[in-house]
């Protein structure tokens, strides 16, 4: 299951440069299916109801443009070098003035400039941003001109082409870094509470250790030593130093692992440093 998180990632290129990396990551087909759709719904409004066509060379150019630009999400990304991502989007910014040739200015197409555009900003990098306005600025400019427009409303459309080119892309590309350094500091935050509840975990461990375990060997190991000299020289006697001096390396062991765990436990001594001869009362 994908946590909203796993979608920002898709924007911020977590695990550095990677060629075709905005068309190989998952949920490909959600983020890739509202800039198909108004591509396709562009193309279809060309025709629909009664075709405002006025060049269907031009129209069979745009739609074979706007098929390879689909086709860029088959290509085997790896093998390719890294600026060629750059040319998926120009190839819909080319595909979209054909359009804009083949339906004229007046048919509102241009405003489909935004898809490639607001794509590019999302997942490209910066300076495919910019090769992507100037190609968008510059589609504005050819097709005025073609179209006989007059200078000062060419001039018009590149200044405010420009303007909101620029604007998107900016803002987009802020909104990314900033979202790359909510993950970083969110990354960072999670490993923090990891050690933390670590930390935790191994105080509660170690005073579990220090207040129960080595409590009850220590007395064990007291009574034995006791009880050692209470009883005549003999195997008897021999077998309780022995476990009286393997309690008190148990002892060391245990205060050793609760040293290692992060506490270093004051607890009572052991019964003795080795195998001492008790004496007889």
């Amino acid at each position: 299951m994908r946590t909203p998180a796993t979608h920002w990632r898709a924007l911020t290129d977590p695990d550095g440069p990677s060629v075709g990396r905005q068309f190989r990551q998952p949920d490909l087909v959600p983020r890739a299916a509202p800039f198909a759709l108004v591509a396709v719904a562009a193309m279809a409004g060309a025709l629909v109801p009664k075709g405002d066509v006025e060049s269907w060379p031009a129209y069979l150019g745009s739609t074979v443009l706007l098929v390879l630009c689909a086709g860029g999400f088959l290509l085997p990304w790896e093998r390719l070098p890294g600026w060629s991502t750059v040319l998926v989007p120009l190839l819909h910014t080319a595909s979209v003035l054909a359009l804009i040739l083949a339906t004229g200015a007046a048919s509102g197409i241009g405003l489909v400039l935004l898809v490639p555009l607001i794509w590019t900003a999302l997942f490209h990098e910066r300076w495919e941003s910019v090769c992507v306005v100037t190609a968008v600025v510059a589609v504005q400019a050819i097709s005025s001109i073609a179209q006989a427009t007059p200078d000062v409303v060419v001039a018009r459309r590149v200044v405010l082409w420009s303007a909101l080119g620029g604007l998107i892309a900016v803002a987009t590309h802020g909104l990314r870094d900033r979202i790359k350094s909510s993950l970083v500091a969110n990354t960072e935050l999670q490993a923090e509470v990891r050690e933390l509840s670590l930390a935790r975990e191994r105080d509660r461990i170690a005073a579990g250790l220090r207040e129960g375990v080595v409590r009850k060997v220590f007395d064990t190991g007291l009574e034995l030593h006791g009880t050692a000299a209470m009883i005549a020289e003999g195997p008897a006697r021999a077998r309780l130093l022995r476990c009286v001096a393997e309690l008190d390396e148990a002892i060391q062991a245990l205060r050793q692992s609760v040293f290692d765990l992060g506490e270093d436990p004051e607890g009572p001594p052991g019964p003795a440093a080795g195998p001492v001869e008790p004496q007889d009362r």
